[in-house]
């Protein structure tokens, strides 16, 4: 298997920048795959937003998800309910699925000294429902970068869109040349990225603890959005189902994973069985 690209431009895009301003570009979004909105909500939120999930955390309402090692779920409470609505993001959605825009999940993804593992090579969108152009809008609560964490990008590769299966992704089949993208990320910066993007995050090294929000974007006419955001949407199907708690959303009577999770459970079972 061989993949070709258009490496040059994408590399040019990189050294000039274009994927990190102060104005959304659409255009860049699609060619690359990731854009960085300077500002994005603004360093008062993400202020705001800090000091609600700290103080929630030291509360015990909010806590690290059981088998997701930098995830917060958040979905129980309404504090961050207003994230869509800001006036700086307001001027986004026009620009998503004709102006109808919906949005599935919001969680909080932290990384710091007491979790400090990488995040391996991966692509969101064979975890998604629904059509494929999807996003993530991670919002920096804290500054983002090369030594706490941040998260990194192979650019373009959204085109190769869903790849059939989930888990490790191999970069030694990307086109020679092809550049990671590391941007660091200042309280109340936005990074958008396209679900199929190739992505990963290094471990914790030093620094402050690393803290997005992740808003999660659809097509507001999609069966699975649960809040729209933008618009008026035509669609009658609906879909009530909470994607972080995903393990209670099963569209299968069998299914691949099921029948994994099976022949592991059976396999532990005999292991232990023989001693």
């Amino acid at each position: 298997m061989k993949i070709t690209a258009p490496v040059s431009e994408i590399q040019r895009l990189v050294d000039e920048g274009a994927y990190s301003q102060t104005t959304f570009q659409k255009d860049v979004l699609e060619t690359l795959g990731f854009f960085v909105l300077r500002a994005g909500i603004g360093k008062e939120n993400a202020e705001r937003y800090l000091h609600t999930y700290r103080e929630l955390s030291a509360q015990g309402v909010l806590m690290r998800s059981e088998f997701h090692s930098t995830e917060v779920k958040i979905s129980h409470v309404d504090h961050f309910d207003d994230l869509p609505k800001l006036a700086e993001l307001q001027n986004v959605w026009p620009h998503l699925y004709g102006g109808i825009v919906g949005t599935s999940f919001k969680r909080i993804l932290a990384k710091a000294a007491d979790s400090p593992n990488p995040v391996i090579l991966h692509q969101d969108i064979c975890y998604q429902y629904g059509e494929t152009e999807q996003y993530s809008f991670f919002i920096a609560l804290t500054e983002c970068g090369l030594t706490n964490g941040g998260l990194k990008f192979y650019p373009g590769t959204h085109k190769l869109g869903y790849l059939g299966d989930a888990g490790t992704l191999n970069p030694e089949i990307l086109p020679d040349g092809l550049p990671v993208c590391s941007p660091v990320l200042y309280p109340g910066d936005v990074v958008i990225m396209h679900s199929s993007t190739w992505h990963f995050s290094d471990a914790f090294v030093s620094g402050n603890e690393r803290i997005y929000i992740e808003l999660h974007v659809l097509d507001g006419n999609s069966p699975f959005s649960r809040e729209t955001i933008a618009g008026t949407p035509t669609n009658g199907w609906k879909v009530d189902y909470d994607p972080v708690m995903r393990e209670d959303a099963n569209f299968f009577v069998r299914s691949r994973s099921q029948s994994l999770k099976e022949a592991r459970a059976e396999l532990a079972e005999l292991q232990e069985l023989r001693g």
